[in-house]
């Protein structure tokens, strides 16, 4: 890693993780080439947390241009989330209110785990609805309230709501592997079956969520998924974090483990880990999936800050099975695509 990447690792776990890290000196021009970095990463206002913690240090000797900037940028992300917080305790009110039973999912339920929730940006509204008729009835609201809603599959349904994009998902994950996918279903339903849920509050509205060890499970498989079609994702890296960190002593890592085993998924939460420890600032202690004999993952760290697309075919050898059914998946739908 150059020096520009070193702090920016820095200034994002002292932003995220309040660690303390000391900045290597940096010109004028590579503190502009930072803050450009964050912004293409959309993790620009955690950096300046880390900027504002580590400002007393010496070689923190950014100028005033750019500390406008990185200010404008965290002062819009803020105002965006004062009014989408309000947007979500609507929405979810009206849909309760109604007896669909919407729970809240990432990334929301992640944000409000940060120090400044309102720096974590969040592109869309997740809603999860158990139960099939409960779910074709929110489908029908959003229709015909909502507008642009299109249906990429039976089991989810997008569309606008007061600006924001909305998702209404009927199950909370799928995999392309049908074996895979049949095994999470099957342990969901029996999670759910046990109560797994829990709530968080967004202003003065109560909101279900899932519970920690399944909300766990599902921030790794995003990862997994995002990692097999588009390469690995660094604000989906760093909610993992968030929620080991915030919520780690009530998650039930022996289940956790059992899922990831029974879904095949070992080998490559095994190199999640690692980027936990090595660019995270994690502890081996605090991951538990990430076993001793794990190889390095450098080549998987390289692929956390390039830009454009990205191969899943060097996930292969991480999880076979999911890999080669997303390659499968992805081909069917460019097809699919094709006009006659």
């Amino acid at each position: 890693m150059n020096i520009i990447e070193r702090n920016f690792f820095r200034l994002l776990r002292a932003g995220v993780y309040q660690q303390q890290e000391d900045i290597e000196p940096m010109s004028a021009w590579k503190w502009q080439q930072e803050f450009l970095l964050a912004q293409r990463q959309g993790l620009a206002p955690l950096l300046f947390d880390g900027v504002q913690l580590c400002n007393d240090q010496f070689f923190m000797r950014l100028t005033d241009e750019i500390t406008s900037q990185w200010l404008t940028a965290t002062t819009n992300a803020e105002l965006r989330y004062q009014q989408a917080c309000k947007n979500v305790a609507e929405l979810l009110a009206i849909l309760s209110q109604q007896q669909l039973r919407p729970i809240l999912l990432e990334p929301w339920t992640t944000a409000i785990l940060y120090p400044q929730p309102a720096h974590r940006h969040i592109p869309t509204i997740r809603i999860f609805f158990p139960y099939q008729t409960q779910g074709k009835k929110a489908d029908e609201w959003a229709v015909a309230n909502g507008s642009n809603a299109t249906s990429a599959c039976k089991q989810l349904l997008r569309y606008q709501w007061r600006g924001m994009n909305v998702e209404h998902r009927h199950n909370i994950q799928h995999l392309n592997n049908k074996l895979n996918n049949y095994t999470l279903q099957k342990l969901i339903e029996d999670e759910w079956l046990e109560g797994g849920t829990s709530h968080v509050f967004i202003g003065d509205q109560r909101m279900e969520t899932l519970a920690p060890t399944m909300a766990l499970l599902i921030a790794l498989l995003n990862i997994i998924r995002t990692s097999l079609s588009e390469g690995l994702n660094l604000r989906q890296l760093v909610d993992l974090g968030i929620l080991l960190r915030k919520q780690g002593q009530l998650v039930d890592f022996v289940k956790l483990q059992g899922w990831i085993e029974r879904l095949r998924f070992t080998r490559i939460t095994q190199h999640i880990g690692l980027i936990l420890t090595g660019l995270l600032g994690f502890s081996p202690d605090e991951v538990p999936f990430m076993k001793p004999e794990a190889a390095n993952a450098d080549r998987l760290i390289g692929d956390l800050l390039k830009e454009g697309p990205h191969s899943n075919a060097r996930f292969i050898r991480y999880c076979p099975g999911e890999s080669l059914s997303s390659v499968a998946a992805s081909i069917t739908h460019s097809l699919g695509s094709v006009e006659e």
